[in-house]
């Protein structure tokens, strides 16, 4: 079963930073700014894994740590941090980020639908979860919508797993990597367990490239998409654009043959070369 014990128990529950996201949702937010900051759009979830469905016990969980979503706001040392390492977002983004807030009561709509509804905590249903609004006001609702959506199943529905053992079974994997010449990252935010198991991997992986380091190999563990845990650790934040930008500008400009292109002189645009 699921430990709670030690240093896990004391870790809140769910998202609690802005950063705790794929550093290419802020990329792609900063040129959605730049370009595209009146566009309305609308995600939709899909479970594709049907055979795997949450309870109402973990929708009720859900719900609220969605709810609470509204309370997060960047601190000046994670604004700081975006400013001094990742130097290619502009100014007028780190302006717009530092009064950036989820308001999940305006943009979220989630429901619970139970197949054999006998209003018990452990009936199996169907999740309905959309996010609609502008574009730049909800780009950053995936990551964190999925991280919570694994988390709820695996905290309420799936529970034979451990936290132990969770670091040597990443510091091997890894170190298999690194002696085999493999330049990998890190990027499970949005299927994890919960924060603390990400946790975990990164501290395994971070071991296997010290070890590896030292002992001349010639992979490299190259960092982790997610840019919190990289603040929190020291670590490369890595990750650059999603198909996501590819599929928004397609859609916008209603010229799918050159729609690549396109989306890739908008990037430029905003980035520069290189």
């Amino acid at each position: 079963m699921a430990s709670t014990n030690g240093e896990a128990g004391t870790l809140p529950e769910g998202v609690m930073s802005l950063l705790d996201t794929d550093l290419y949702k802020l990329t792609m937010q900063c040129a959605v700014l730049k370009y595209f900051s009146e566009v309305e759009v609308e995600y939709n979830f899909t479970n594709r894994t049907q055979d795997m469905k949450l309870n109402r016990a973990a929708f009720r969980w859900l719900q609220t740590q969605t709810d609470k979503l509204a309370n997060i706001i960047l601190s000046d040392e994670e604004l700081d941090y975006l400013r001094n390492t990742c130097t290619y977002f502009n100014e007028a983004y780190l302006r717009y980020m530092s009064t950036f807030r989820f308001r999940p009561g305006e943009h979220i709509h989630l429901a619970f639908h139970a197949i054999n509804d006998t209003n018990s905590d452990e009936d199996l249903g169907d999740i309905e979860l959309q996010t609609k609004g502008l574009w730049v006001e909800t780009i950053l609702y995936e990551i964190p919508l999925l991280a919570l959506t694994s988390e709820a199943y695996f905290k309420f529905c799936d529970r034979d797993w451990r936290y132990e053992g969770q670091t040597q079974e990443a510091y091997h994997k890894g170190l298999q990597l690194l002696q085999n010449g493999c330049l990998f990252s890190e990027f499970g935010s949005r299927r994890r367990r919960d924060y603390y198991t990400q946790e975990l991997v990164l501290r395994g992986l971070m071991q296997a490239q010290r070890e590896g380091s030292a002992n001349g190999l010639k992979g490299k563990f190259t960092g982790t998409s997610n840019v919190h845990f990289a603040m929190k650790y020291g670590i490369p934040p890595v990750g650059t654009v999603a198909h996501e930008w590819f599929m928004g500008v397609a859609a916008i400009t209603n010229d799918y043959e050159n729609a690549s292109e396109t989306a890739l002189r908008y990037w430029l645009a905003t980035f520069g070369k290189g």
